[in-house]
């Protein structure tokens, strides 16, 4: 079984709905860290102080095929509302620490389904 990386950077407004529909595609847990971003515009300041925004970088550990399902999810809430975000996964080549007894419940899940 295959697993890999699926980074999701949006504003923090967004956090909680991306998660949401993360998790209707089929994602589990999510690692969600606090980021600032800089980006090629030049921001606008305000007393020689300037705002770049607050983002939130979404990270989930994930099975190959079940990825594709929540990056498409999140592909499609991405383009087609305000939550302007990038999102994009990186295969693991090697992984210690998960659950053996979940990823077997998942591994059964799959199957029964069909996927694997």
């Amino acid at each position: 079984m295959k697993f890999v990386a699926l980074a999701v950077i949006a504003s923090n407004e967004y956090e909680d709905s991306l998660k949401a529909v993360a998790k209707e595609a089929g994602a589990t847990g999510v690692t969600v860290l606090q980021a600032r971003g800089s980006g090629y515009e030049e921001k606008k300041s305000f007393f020689s102080l300037t705002f770049e925004g607050n983002h939130s970088f979404l990270l989930y550990i994930l099975e190959e095929n079940v990825s594709r399902l929540v990056l498409k999810a999140l592909k499609h809430e991405l383009e087609n509302t305000p939550a302007k975000g990038l999102a994009f996964t990186m295969p693991i080549g090697n992984i210690v620490g998960l659950n053996h007894k979940m990823i077997k419940t998942f591994e059964e899940k799959m199957q029964e389904e069909g996927v694997l």
